[in-house]
């Protein structure tokens, strides 16, 4: 639990690095650069046409927010197409590695069966969640949660197997919103597993006064993490 608040705090010192105020820019400016050869203001099926031309490093669909949310503090506002094309290359794109260790993830498993039977033979089916810092180039800023389901055999020191994956969910700052679509974990052989989870990243920005949706997927993948029950504390 320290190490996880640890990670948290660390998060909290490392998105200042990141926030959007450094790449706002005059509003006239960015009409001239956007609309060179044009008088005329840009609209919003011009922008998204734009937005979406740009080469990110992978498929980002941007789309229009009803503009009623163009108050919304959820928002990421910018004052230019640059300065919105420039954050989400360095969201996207910007590798970032932490030196954080990771051991001993699961300090609480919840068995599916009785505490009775369990007390009796610390063999079988278990849910828990195990979580790892970042695992992606956008999940710096926060701790990806995998919900799993597995098998522990007692015998020979302990052991996983046949892991189910049903869910991942992001917790920390994180300056997006995560939509699980699937994922897998692994069994690397005694209490030792690895996961990857696969979902869909949703940025609201409001660009130019514009309030627009950004979305695009990223698959996560673990370090390895070492299960540990109860029992072993």
């Amino acid at each position: 639990m320290f190490k996880k608040l640890l990670a948290m705090s660390l998060s909290v010192i490392l998105l200042l690095g990141i926030t959007p105020t450094a790449f706002a820019t005059d509003r006239t400016d960015t009409a001239t650069n956007f609309k060179a050869d044009s008088s005329e203001s840009i609209t919003v099926d011009e922008l998204i046409e734009h937005l979406n031309s740009i080469d990110f490093g992978r498929e980002v669909t941007f789309t229009s927010l009803p503009q009623s949310r163009s108050s919304d503090q959820e928002l990421i506002h910018f004052d230019s197409v640059e300065a919105v094309e420039a954050y989400l290359k360095q969201f996207i794109n910007e590798q970032r590695e932490l030196a954080i260790p990771i051991e001993a993830i699961v300090q609480n498993t919840c068995p599916q069966r009785s505490s009775e039977s369990i007390a009796r033979a610390n063999t079988g089916w278990y849910n828990t969640t195990v979580w790892w810092w970042g695992g992606g180039n956008t999940s710096i800023a926060s701790l990806t949660n995998a919900e799993i389901t597995f098998y522990y055999n007692s015998n020979g020191g302990g052991s996983v197997s046949n892991i189910t994956l049903h869910n991942s969910y992001m917790t920390g700052i994180v300056a997006a919103t995560w939509t699980h679509r699937r994922g897998t974990g692994t069994a690397l052989g005694g209490m030792d597993t690895k996961y990857s989870v696969t979902g869909t990243w949703f940025i609201g920005v409001d660009v130019l006064g514009f309030p627009l949706g950004a979305s695009f997927d990223e698959t996560l993948t673990s370090p390895t993490i070492t299960i540990k029950m109860d029992s072993d504390f």
